[in-house]
């Protein structure tokens, strides 16, 4: 790539040569020419002051080349000009473009599939993911499993070389150390343990540069592959990327735009329940892997060191009713987790350029979103806006200004109100997007009041989940 671009710069670098060559000789062409014919002339007058037809004759001559001269200066003087705005033009593709070769990822990429006990759901989820993978050479299916439930493996091995299996030494057997205090967390350090022996399967054993992580209660899209094959090129051009996710958190059938399937977006909102990561990332957090609450550790200031995730405006995984069996006993289950909607629609996201999504593009694109086209209103403004059919198709932007301001405004607008280590579900920048009767919606953190994400952030006990 280094190469394609030297080759860019050198052209303009000899055009730009080239030009002042030109100057400069039509210049000095000019001078040679005023030179001679001063010096005639004043020799011929010399010789003959009485003839003046002949000196007008001259003049008039010498008045035509120098208006030629002038225009050609002219033109090349233009020339410069845009050669100069083409080259800071190239200048700014160079920084928000990849190039189109590096976008098509051609290394394998596995899907890690988290399993414990739940044989259905194990069954279930990959036969989704056979269903609509394109190439089991391209992305290879790994069933990992931490638990002594022999159902699971059984389910398992019925999709034969379909798919990988790979068992470890079940939590309740590894003398897993837990603090007293934390005893009924117990399945989140089993987790955390099983995401370390599985991920370093995936990255030190099979030496694989990237991995697609699911867990065996998640239904798939139809474009699933499509989505993370594509996005995969980011990860890899961009280091303020650490992840794509499948999962939007506000991704409930009334808050999302489901003719916009093939919008995304940055996050600074870690999601998980669906996503990729690269192997730079995993040689990084491996060292450190914490012993338990794996994600909420991820979202950790210190460990995301201000990094993004790519997520859909609709949803490329769901929640099968099988998470209502899982760790989290079914938090968040029926009121948001069920109600998130899959994508029913295929997205050829080969198709797309999706270089709008590189941190520069995003920004502008954004800010020019939000602080141009939307209109600022207030939270109850905006209830009565979004039920009046002429406006559909535009944007608001609401602002808030402290955590609690911006847990009423999100509960009016029906998008989830909680924060991890300070950051809003979703957020990017502090801005929070939801599309309700056709309207974009943004809320909007107050800048002189909300520099920044507050780790302190945090919903009080009255607000409830």
């Amino acid at each position: 790539m280094a190469g394609t671009w030297a080759d860019v710069y050198i052209f303009p670098r000899n055009i730009m040569q080239a030009v002042t060559i030109k100057l400069f000789f039509g210049f000095l062409f000019v001078f040679l020419v005023w030179t001679l014919y001063v010096e005639n002339e004043i020799t011929s007058r010399s010789r003959n002051s009485d003839n003046i037809d002949d000196l007008l004759e001259s003049a008039t001559r010498l008045e035509r080349l120098l208006e030629f001269e002038r225009k050609k200066i002219q033109e090349l003087t233009e020339d410069v000009k845009q050669i100069r705005a083409r080259k800071k033009s190239w200048h700014l593709t160079m920084e928000e473009m990849v190039s189109p070769e590096l976008k098509h990822w051609k290394e394998p990429i596995p899907v890690l599939v988290f399993s414990c006990n739940r044989a259905q759901a194990v069954r279930d989820h990959v036969q989704k993911l056979i269903k609509y993978r394109p190439s089991k050479e391209q992305f290879p299916i790994i069933v990992t499993q931490d638990c002594d439930n022999e159902n699971v493996k059984i389910e398992v091995q019925k999709f034969g070389d379909q798919v990988q299996y790979i068992k470890h030494l079940a939590g309740d057997k590894a003398n897993i150390t837990i603090p007293p205090s934390h005893r009924q967390f117990t399945a989140y350090y089993r987790i955390a343990r099983h995401y370390k022996l599985a991920l370093n399967h995936v990255f030190v054993d099979k030496g694989y540069s990237s991995v697609i992580i699911t867990e065996d209660d998640l239904d798939i899209a139809p474009d699933f592959f499509s989505y993370f094959s594509n996005t995969r090129y980011l990860l890899e051009n961009d280091e303020r990327l650490w992840c794509v996710t499948a999962w939007n958190d506000n991704g409930k059938l009334e808050n999302i735009d489901v003719n916009a399937a093939d919008k995304l977006y940055r996050s600074d909102f870690f999601a998980g329940l669906g996503w990729m990561m690269s192997s730079k990332t995993w040689h990084e957090l491996e060292p450190i892997w914490p012993v338990g609450f794996w994600d909420d550790w991820m979202r950790d200031p210190l460990r995301r060191k201000d990094r993004q995730c790519i997520r859909p405006e609709v949803s490329r995984t769901g929640m099968m009713a099988y998470g209502k069996e899982g760790a989290s006993k079914g938090q968040f289950f029926s009121k948001h987790l069920a109600k998130i909607k899959v994508n029913d629609k295929y997205t050829d996201f080969a198709k797309i350029n999706l270089d709008y999504l590189l941190p520069g593009n995003f920004e502008k694109k954004t800010h020019f979103e939000v602080m141009k086209q939307a209109v600022e209103m207030g939270i109850d403004d905006v209830a009565a806006f979004v039920l009046l059919p002429e406006n559909k198709g535009k944007s608001v932007r609401v602002i808030y200004d402290e955590n609690v301001d911006y847990i009423r405004k999100a509960d009016k607008l029906h998008v989830m109100h909680d924060f991890k280590a300070g950051v809003p579900r979703t957020a990017y920048d502090g801005i929070v997007t939801c599309f309700i009767n056709g309207i974009r919606i943004y809320l909007v953190p107050d800048r002189t009041k909300v520099p920044g994400y507050n780790p302190d952030w945090a919903v009080p006990a009255a607000f409830g989940e």
